[in-house]
Parts: structure tokens; sequence; C-alpha cells
């Protein structure tokens, strides 16, 4: 069996693990990294990421550099 259906899971299902452990991400913003970095399968409406595509994800994330904090005057 392929590592996609053994360990494929969705959007919702990452959120609920990561909030397991401490981490609140909304599925919106994985589905909106997913699709911008092309780190999904899609079947009809269903996307599923694999885990070594979800540290992609966050690896990508960290590699942004953030944006300079702006003074409020």
């Amino acid at each position: 069996m392929s590592e996609l259906l053994k360990e494929g899971q969705t959007p919702e299902a990452w959120s609920v693990q990561l909030r397991a452990h401490g981490v609140h991400v909304p599925p919106r913003l994985i589905r909106t990294k997913a699709r911008a970095t092309g780190q999904f399968y899609q079947l009809g409406r269903l996307m599923l990421l694999t885990p070594a595509q979800m540290e992609r994800l966050i690896e990508n994330a960290s590699d942004v550099e953030e944006t300079p904090e702006r003074s409020l005057r």
C-alpha cells in the first residue's frame, strides 16, 4: 500500500493532530500553503497531505523572512 493511502491526511486532520501538540494551525492555512507550494494530492475536492509534505510546508514557512514591524505614529 502506498504512503499516501497509509499516512495521507486532510488539512482538517492535520490541524487536529497539531492542536494536540499545542500548535493551532487552521485547516484553511494548511490548504493555502499547500496550494501555494504544490505540496498536496487532490482527488476531486479531497486534498490529502503526507507527513513529508507537511514537513516541507513547515520548512518553507520558516525560510520566509518576517516583515519588519511598523511603528504606529
